[in-house]
């Protein structure tokens, strides 16, 4: 990916510690070991937008101590990224299809809503489906010129090696190309911020490698 390496070779961070990125903005890093993606914070007004909630108790317990009304966003239902969602106290909680449909079944969380299509809020954040390679049910969260996508741009794991299909692929780049946003957050990514131009410049550039017949693509170093 044109934002650095995934930062499942980067140091843990053992302390919580708020990053400011732009005005009303900010994220809490994740960890690797164990692993806890990346925690989106967007602030408007005296509500907190909250996108993934990562997976350990410290993730949860400064989640827990914010104030004010927390709306969360789950990007997918990887447990990195979602296992947090029965601990976490909050106003709402937003997921796609699959991951309201899987956290339900195996984790108990019944009080999601389901994001199908394009939403957006008085407040200026807005919801949207990723299709993805990586997970099925992938959300999005734009606020501004910013996007926090999750893993949504990374690949799957195809019979041992990192693929995209080719199908989803595309429709993935349509999405990405129509958001507007200048600046994509992607977890487990250092940087964490990338301009969106060039992530979406590398994923047409592994697109133009797809073959004909073959659904899947398996570009060199995914």
């Amino acid at each position: 990916m044109p934002t650095g390496e995934r930062k499942e070779g980067r140091e843990n961070r053992p302390a919580w510690g708020e990053q400011r990125m732009a005005d009303g903005i900010s994220r809490f890093p994740g960890t690797r070991e164990p692993l806890s993606a990346d925690i989106g914070l967007i602030r408007c007004g005296d509500v907190t937008w909250i996108f993934d909630v990562g997976s350990t108790e410290e993730a949860a317990e400064m989640l827990n101590g914010l104030r004010g009304p927390k709306y969360v966003v789950l990007s997918h239902f990887h447990q990195d990224h979602a296992a947090n969602a029965g601990r976490v106290r909050c106003d709402r909680l937003y997921g796609g299809g699959y991951t309201c449909k899987k956290l339900a079944k195996g984790m108990g969380v019944a009080e999601l809503t389901e994001v199908t299509e394009l939403t957006e809020f008085a407040d200026g954040v807005s919801l949207f489906p990723i299709p993805s390679s990586h997970a099925k049910g992938c959300l999005g969260l734009a606020y501004g010129e910013y996007a926090f996508l999750g893993d949504a741009v990374y690949p799957a794991q195809k019979d041992g090696k990192a693929g995209y299909n080719a199908g989803v692929l595309q429709e993935t780049i349509r999405l990405l190309e129509s958001l507007g946003a200048s600046r994509f957050l992607i977890s487990h990514a250092e940087p964490f911020e990338a301009d969106a131009s060039r992530v979406v410049a590398y994923l047409k550039a592994v697109y133009a490698l797809r073959q004909k017949g073959r659904p899947w693509i398996f570009p060199e170093g995914a």
